[in-house]
């Protein structure tokens, strides 16, 4: 089964890069330009998680995060939070308060990243593709 990624970010060299590498690892990803666009996606089909920026035109990251937390179809989505605000930024309390999964302040590592999804997605193990 290859499980589909919905990578959600203003920057085109940033989705560029998140895709290309997990493609090659055998993922399934569908690239969003703002939260709004994805949001919308998520309803029709939902991914297996969402890496989204934080911020963005129309739909922030956090809004995002709300909107995907609020409905029971969506609600248990792994997400992992992008962001160029390490330190304004305050990781913990919207881990806690919005259930995300990781938060990773960029630059980041394309490979820490794609080790991330795999154990987001219980897929450490698996060979994938």
């Amino acid at each position: 089964m290859n499980h589909l990624i919905y990578i959600c970010d203003d920057d085109s060299h940033i989705v560029r890069a998140i895709s290309m590498k997990l493609r090659k690892a055998g993922f399934e990803v569908e690239c969003f330009l703002d939260g709004f666009d994805c949001w919308e996606k998520s309803q029709e089909q939902p991914p297996h998680m969402i890496i989204t920026d934080l911020q963005m035109p129309r739909m922030n990251g956090l809004e995002l995060c709300e909107k995907i937390r609020a409905l029971e179809s969506t609600k248990s989505i792994p997400i992992t939070l992008l962001t160029g605000k390490g330190f304004e930024f305050d990781h913990d309390e919207y881990i806690r308060t919005l259930k995300i999964t990781n938060v990773m302040v960029k630059p980041f590592s394309p490979r820490k990243l794609l080790n991330h999804v795999q154990e987001s997605l219980n897929l450490t193990n698996e060979v994938i593709g």
